[in-house]
């Protein structure tokens, strides 16, 4: 059995988290993580260690998909509970710097707290696994919240993703109607092309064209998570 060690530092964002993730089994993989008592810290040091059936090449990959697993996991459980910049350290094996904002999950309104054990065992239901291509509507919209997470805050992306997700779990209710008419208008590129800064102090049309989009983004983020939710809660998940 192979063994490898990586050191994490997380600098995180404002939120504490209220919970941890210890490990994840990956197949005949598994990845451990000791986490320090005290998570209050702008900084937190863990230490993981990948074990079993994994080569040195893949061993990063996998400190990857337990990060990545992590922030789905504490932010269903409680949402906008972790995020921030993740740089991880193995000797010779290099990861890449990782970066998740939990500002989806703090956008979404009514949320609440869930055991991060029923959690889990839902998401373990879905047999995901190392998938990187997602397979029912609930990994869809994991998926699609990850991009997000993973990216700076863009109200066209945001659209978009959040499009995708709503349509894998909810189909298009009547409710979300200018969601899609949203999305349909970015894909057709009839929509404005806004300048990279985005700066509405410089160009107020930039606040008076995107203040909708924020608002439709905030719903449908609010819809795609508590659809989340009430599977967890049912034990069930979106084929």
């Amino acid at each position: 059995m192979n063994k490898f060690r990586f050191e994490a530092e997380i600098s995180r964002v404002e939120d504490v988290p209220v919970n941890v993730v210890k490990e994840r089994v990956y197949g005949n993989v598994r990845v451990t993580a000791e986490w320090p008592a005290e998570l209050a810290a702008p900084e937190i040091r863990v230490t993981l260690e990948v074990s079993g059936d994994a080569d040195r090449i893949d061993a990063p990959a996998y400190v990857e998909l337990f990060f990545h697993d992590t922030f789905l996991l504490l932010n269903l459980a409680a949402p906008g509970s972790f995020g921030g910049t993740i740089s991880v350290t193995g000797g010779e094996l290099r990861v890449r710097e990782l970066a998740f904002s939990p500002q989806v999950f703090e956008h979404a309104s009514g949320l609440q707290p869930l055991p991060l054990e029923k959690v889990a065992a839902w998401y373990d239901s879905l047999q995901l696994g190392t998938q990187q291509v997602a397979s029912g509507g609930a990994s869809t919209a994991l998926f699609q919240l990850l991009h997000l997470a993973r990216r700076e805050a863009d109200e066209a992306e945001s659209i978009l993703r959040l499009a995708s997700a709503t349509e894998a779990l909810l189909g298009r209710p009547e409710s979300l109607k200018r969601l899609f008419e949203l999305s349909d208008d970015i894909a057709d590129r009839r929509v404005p092309v806004f300048h990279p800064m985005h700066d509405d102090a410089l160009d107020s049309r930039v606040e008076d064209a995107t203040r909708e989009w924020i608002g439709v983004a905030d719903a449908a983020a609010s819809a795609v998570i508590g659809a989340l939710q009430e599977e967890i809660r049912r034990g069930t998940a979106t084929a």
